[in-house]
């Protein structure tokens, strides 16, 4: 895969022309774009390049990304890796980003891997390191990695089992419609009617897997290994538990903004807010996009995302090189 070839040790630190921080679709798309102007750029991952594709939902199929009528989320993001790599994108994988100080000429970036200037810094974060959100309930702790997980395991791992997916939204529903090829699935969701696109619906309903409405789960159990799912109907008060191999929980995700709030860039608590389509931040020379970008008309789905990673670079672009034809580029 192209992913393990990320380069353990970055380019000798010098002062970049930009630093990318984070290694999902919008980051590495940036990446690509700055390095189309030759710009000298460096990616920095915290994990593993791909960024949720690749850490949360690589078996999940992505149906509305232009060209392909239906790809595994990981080997797209397989794909766009094998891209930054054509163009020669230095990227670093496992690169904790610490802290990020304001020079004079640009930016101090602190990484566990090392130290490295830069004129610009573009962030796709996704939502930081995307803790994915908890359910709080007992057993949740106690059985993570013995049947309780956030991302879906290899399909076959699971082929014959008994699989209980938490959530409503699209996350959840594609999961669940993946793993009903292979496994015995009930999707359990709180509310009642599905957050997911009128598409997936259309397959979920067509699919055998069981929906619960308006169902919370209020214990994992087990002894080992998770063996059972304790439901609760909203409405009725009734309990019920439901027979389980594996728990899927795909409810979404807590932000971590510590590194946003240390830049001072301007955000409402979970995203960064972005004067709109231009990507610009309230700080010169740092410009935002993806997930964790907030302002009206926002999707968080793959193709605004890199609609918006290849605005920022040119803003970076512009804000770097000031070429004669551009309006000048800065914060917002």
């Amino acid at each position: 895969m192209d992913a393990a070839r990320a380069k353990d040790n970055a380019p000798a630190p010098g002062n970049l022309d930009v630093v990318v921080i984070g290694g999902g679709p919008a980051g590495l798309t940036a990446g690509i774009r700055c390095r189309s102007h030759e710009l000298t750029v460096l990616l920095l991952e915290g994990r593993k390049l791909g960024g949720q594709l690749t850490q949360l939902y690589p078996a999940k199929y992505v149906k509305d990304y232009a060209s392909y009528p239906e790809i595994r989320a990981g080997y797209l993001a397989d794909l766009m890796v094998h891209h930054a790599h054509e163009k020669a994108l230095d990227m670093v994988e496992d690169a904790s980003v610490k802290s990020v100080d304001r020079l004079e000429d640009g930016f101090l970036v602190r990484t566990d891997k090392g130290e490295y200037r830069a004129k610009s810094i573009i962030l796709a974060v996704g939502m930081g390191l995307f803790e994915p959100s908890r359910l709080n309930v007992p057993g949740e702790e106690g059985f993570a990695g013995r049947g309780v997980s956030y991302a879906v395991p290899n399909l076959e791992i699971l082929r014959g089992q008994k699989v209980v997916v938490v959530g409503g939204g699209d996350s959840a529903v594609e999961n669940a419609l993946g793993l009903s090829q292979v496994a015995r699935v009930t999707l359990v969701h709180r509310a009642a009617a599905f957050r997911a696109l009128e598409s997936n619906l259309e397959l979920l309903e067509r699919s055998l897997v069981e929906c619960r409405m308006e169902t919370e789960v209020v214990e994992i159990k087990g002894d080992a290994h998770v063996d059972g799912v304790v439901l609760k109907n909203s409405r009725s008060g009734a309990l019920d538990t439901v027979p389980a191999d594996q728990v899927v929980i795909n409810v979404g995700f807590s932000p971590d903004l510590s590194l946003v709030r240390t830049l001072g860039v301007r955000n409402d608590g979970r995203h960064i807010l972005t004067d709109g389509p231009a990507m610009h931040t309230n700080v010169p020379g740092i410009f935002a996009c993806g997930d964790i970008v907030e302002y009206p008309g926002k999707s968080r789905q793959i193709h605004p995302a890199t609609g918006e990673a290849f605005t920022a670079a040119e803003e970076a672009y512009k804000f770097v090189k000031k070429p004669y034809w551009s309006k000048p580029a800065g914060g917002g």
